[in-house]
């Protein structure tokens, strides 16, 4: 295995960046685009993470030409806040919020696509409105990953589906369940998204989860167990990056946390954190 930076070569880490900072918001960066990118570059990331509620309202032209600019990839689009800040969900009982729910997702896909970037899928899918509802929900929320995925692999753009603790989204919570769901509805161009933070309320073992998903494993965002940077909690980095490499993940490693205590220390932190894991 080749090492650059300390690292794999194969694994290339990316900051996240969002039209403007909120401390209760894991995205590590905003404000900006030329300044912030410039100084990831400078820090040591290969890529930038999008966090917008609509790809319409990105500038991503600027983004674009900052990155190439600066020798940096765009990583991948997160779309939760489509569902925070509008209410989109894929579940939705609604016909048409579903649906607008889906075109979203497809709008992000075609966003992605020049870029050849991958299009997350997380807190979009929506909460259950009660427990019975729980099957017909999974069988709306199958048929609207399909129809997303389908259209995402017409344009050679990837899909990972995260799994998120039960505090934020009310289901499909653990690596195992969110995983299974991914199979048993043979979601075609679909793998998973692992996030420290959410593991370590839902995992019972980290590393066995990492293991368990194998080559299902598309993305991985790193937060510590307190949401801060990598380093700044008590989640054990050494055995996530261990486990990653015993499933030869080839893929981006997401600074996906709180910008805590400000902005340029968790940006910092959070590289300097994740390459001490591998030492």
């Amino acid at each position: 295995m080749s090492i650059k930076n300390g690292l794999p070569e194969q694994m290339k880490l990316a900051a996240t960046l969002s039209a403007e900072l909120n401390p209760s918001a894991p995205v590590i960066m905003a404000g900006d685009p030329a300044g912030r990118i410039a100084l990831a570059s400078e820090l040591g990331y290969d890529a930038i993470e999008l966090h917008w509620a609509n790809p319409a309202q990105i500038p991503l032209a600027e983004i674009g030409s900052e990155c190439r600019k600066n020798g940096l990839e765009i990583s991948a689009f997160a779309t939760g806040r489509a569902y925070v800040q509008e209410g989109l969900s894929l579940i939705h009982e609604d016909d048409e919020n579903r649906a607008a729910a889906v075109k979203r997702l497809k709008d992000f896909v075609d966003a992605a696509a020049p870029y050849q970037a991958t299009v997350i899928i997380g807190c979009i899918r929506g909460n259950l409105s009660t427990e019975d509802d729980g099957r017909r929900s999974l069988e709306r929320l199958a048929s609207s990953t399909l129809t997303v995925a389908e259209y995402a692999r017409e344009k050679n753009v990837g899909i990972v589906f995260e799994a998120i603790n039960r505090f934020e989204n009310n289901y499909l919570n653990t690596a195992q369940e969110t995983a299974a769901f991914i199979r048993e509805n043979d979601l075609p161009n679909t793998r998973i998204l692992l996030d420290t933070f959410h593991m370590n309320i839902e995992d019972a073992d980290l590393s066995k989860a990492i293991l368990d998903c194998g080559d299902l494993l598309g993305y991985i965002h790193i937060a510590d167990s307190n949401r801060r940077f990598a380093g700044a909690g008590h989640i054990d980095l050494k055995e996530i990056f261990n486990s990653l490499k015993a499933v030869d993940y080839k893929g981006f490693i997401s600074a996906e946390c709180l910008p805590l205590p400000d902005s340029e220390t968790a940006l910092s932190g959070w590289i300097q954190g994740v390459k001490n894991a591998f030492r």
